[in-house]
């Protein structure tokens, strides 16, 4: 990755000892959960693209709001989806969804407020379960989508954001061009775009409908999107955009919920 937030630092949970933690939550400080998965994302880019890109915006935004500490990531998603390519590693629902729920209720026992930054679509529903569970077991905590926030970033910045995203893309490979150029096996970036089917599967679509299907079915590559339009330009350019909607959010979720929260019993 890029930039001097990558070191271990004071913007990282674990940075801190048990006595600093404590100070910290007496601040109510706001701790950030990036959660990304392990599977195949094409023939060109590795499979911990979602996990360190999560994790990279989350140490960015913590640099800049000193107010957020940001954990170490949650690597493995629900990846199902993903199982006949190779590489891919997969939880199930019910084991992320239990996961989230008791990171998120540790957090909060010990005073901090858990935001979960996700990298991965494949986590969303379940995100939105965990964020309700752990509601009804009294417990507020938040969650959202890194990409979620930039649909209209991407739209300008990118070629075709409507069908050039999806997966393994070139919103994904831009980023990854930008923050670790390395790791992008570029003669392997596939042409063209995805094959015609319906669900449409493109990251920004919003289709109405919802079908469980393997991406081997959606294209033999496990590509959805158009890699090949992505670049280096194009990635940085996300990744601020990504991290300015973080901060805002942040900042939004701390007025509406932190500083009006009662104090917690540790």
């Amino acid at each position: 990755m890029t930039g001097h937030f990558d070191l271990p630092g004071p913007h990282l949970y674990a940075w801190h000892s048990s006595p600093d933690l404590a100070d910290l939550a007496d601040r109510r400080s706001m701790a950030l959960l990036p959660a990304g998965a392990v599977e195949q994302h094409g023939p060109h880019l590795p499979v911990g693209v979602d996990a360190w890109i999560a994790g990279a915006v989350a140490r960015a935004v913590a640099v800049r709001e000193t107010s957020v500490l940001a954990l170490e990531p949650l690597a493995y998603g629900i990846s199902s989806h993903h199982s006949r390519f190779a590489g891919t590693l997969t939880l199930r629902p019910a084991t992320f969804i239990a996961v989230i729920v008791d990171i998120c209720r540790s957090l909060a026992r010990k005073g901090f407020f858990p935001v979960v930054l996700n990298g991965h679509g494949g986590n969303r529903a379940a995100l939105s379960v965990a964020i309700a569970e752990l509601g009804e077991s009294g417990v507020r905590a938040a969650a959202f989508s890194y990409f979620d926030l930039i649909a209209a970033d991407a739209q300008a910045i990118l070629p075709d954001a409507q069908t050039g995203t999806g997966h393994a893309c070139a919103l994904e490979t831009s980023l990854m061009l930008h923050l670790l150029p390395a790791a992008v096996r570029s003669a392997r970036i596939p042409e063209g775009g995805t094959p015609s089917c319906w669900p449409n599967p493109h990251l920004f679509a919003h289709s109405p409908v919802t079908v469980w299907r393997g991406f081997e079915e959606i294209n033999p590559t496990g590509v959805i999107g158009c890699p090949a339009d992505a670049s280096a330009a194009a990635g940085q350019r996300l990744f601020d955009a990504a991290v300015e909607r973080a901060i805002a959010t942040i900042c939004r979720l701390r007025a509406e919920f932190v500083n009006t929260e009662p104090d917690r019993d540790t």
